[in-house]
């Protein structure tokens, strides 16, 4: 009886037209995101033309970095000015809560994340990557007379986007699932939809790259005892007044940029001289911090805890910059690395602490009390530092506390309010 039940339930989905062609776009936007993405990656990688990054400790970098990044903010500016962009675009998060991306504005998104990401700019790929995604589903889904199944296949598009990118499939979905939210009369669609594109994407990008994000990030196994539960319950706590110093210096910077709102090309170009400032001083401060982060795992113990909570700081202040100045990119991969670099530093105060246990939960409680998206967050984590299934406990914990601690605050609530409250 139970078996007749299930088969009528699945039958209306499975007889419907409209979803068997959702499955049909998933397959092409797979295709073609795989290979969107792999040569945006690749322009993105081989534009690298500094030297040494990630070089640690105090005034490693180089000065004519600061022409590099002026320049790339002059670049920055020219494109933005050309294509008459709006001084601020939406977010990734913006994007899949509305669950469109107007495709109009994707080739100067792309333009424009491309060139803040060779110029150094402490920023993700997963805008653009995103806005590649979104903007192909919802130019697909116009041709769909149900609203419903519009807003299905702009997130099947976004999904595909992040397939090859992040650490699996799986990945991928999670985050378009928590980030959108997507109403429960075109949920199952979006789940099978987004999973079909972004593993057909990650089939095709895979061999090709040859490379993902799993256990990139090498920080010594831990045996997990009971005690480690309310120690994700403190690293969240710490997490989440991280979280609240990133929005304080969010909004600083914010307020210290307002001035150039209307000024399209010099606002990127002094963004650039400051962050090109900063990455002289502290060359961690650059780029994703993917790989930078790699450096704090193999030599955090050498630089010493007050070192890594100044990049931790820089690194904010870099992010903000970046963000408010007219560059784009994601705001993931800079807050993994504030996360991991910060997380690294509280093992160096609290030794009792295992350097995996305070680095992985604070990595995904920094991101995490921002943004909701706690399963993609513990989940990533686990795989980037190939943690067993009894180590993913304290970080859903932390993750838990952190966002808690933060939207409790109302500090996050009060700054969005009176962002949008700010003439456009």
């Amino acid at each position: 009886m139970a078996d007749e039940t299930d088969t009528l339930q699945m039958a209306p989905l499975a007889h419907s037209r409209d979803f068997w062609r959702l499955l049909r776009d998933a397959v092409v936007f797979g295709v073609t995101l795989a290979f969107g993405g792999l040569v945006f990656l690749f322009v993105v990688e081989n534009g690298d033309f500094w030297s040494d990054p990630t070089s640690n400790g105090w005034w490693g970098g180089r000065w004519w970095w600061v022409a590099v990044t002026a320049g790339a903010g002059l670049v920055v500016g020219l494109i933005r000015h050309v294509l008459r962009m709006p001084a601020h675009v939406p977010g990734l998060v913006d994007e899949l809560e509305g669950e469109h991306v107007e495709p109009r504005s994707v080739p100067g998104t792309v333009a424009v994340s491309t060139v803040s990401l060779v110029g150094g700019a402490s920023l993700g790929p997963e805008a653009a990557l995103g806005s590649m995604g979104g903007g192909l589903g919802t130019l697909v889904g116009q041709r769909r007379t149900d609203p419903d199944m519009q807003k299905a296949t702009m997130l099947t598009g976004t999904a595909a986007s992040y397939g090859g990118l992040l650490a699996s499939p799986i990945v991928a979905t999670l985050l378009v699932l928590e980030l959108a939210k997507p109403h429960r009369r075109r949920f199952t669609h979006v789940v099978f939809g987004s999973l079909v594109s972004a593993t057909v994407a990650f089939a095709i990008f895979y061999p090709i790259a040859g490379t993902t994000f799993l256990g990139i990030y090498e920080v010594p196994s831990y045996t997990f005892e009971d005690w480690h539960i309310l120690a994700g319950v403190g690293l969240g706590l710490a997490a989440a007044a991280g979280a609240l110093v990133l929005a304080v210096i969010t909004g600083v910077v914010r307020r210290l940029v307002a001035p150039l709102t209307t000024k399209t090309v010099v606002r990127p170009v002094v963004g650039g001289v400051v962050f090109g400032l900063v990455a002289v001083a502290l060359p961690l401060t650059l780029f994703t911090g993917s790989d930078q982060l790699e450096t704090v795992v193999g030599s955090g113990s050498s630089l010493g805890a007050g070192f890594l909570l100044v990049i931790v700081l820089a690194k904010m202040v870099t992010f903000a910059v970046c963000t408010e100045s007219g560059f784009i990119g994601g705001p993931f991969f800079p807050m993994l690395f504030i996360g991991g670099t910060y997380g690294y530093a509280i093992h160096l105060l609290v030794p009792d602490i295992p350097v995996a246990l305070a680095f992985s939960c604070v990595f995904a409680a920094l991101p995490g009390a921002i943004v909701a998206a706690p399963f993609s967050l513990v989940l990533m984590a686990a795989l980037m530092m190939d943690l067993g299934a009894l180590e993913t406990v304290p970080i859903a914990v932390a993750v838990l506390t952190a966002y808690i601690a933060v939207t409790g605050s109302g500090v996050l609530v009060a700054m969005a309010s009176r962002r949008r409250k700010a003439p456009a």
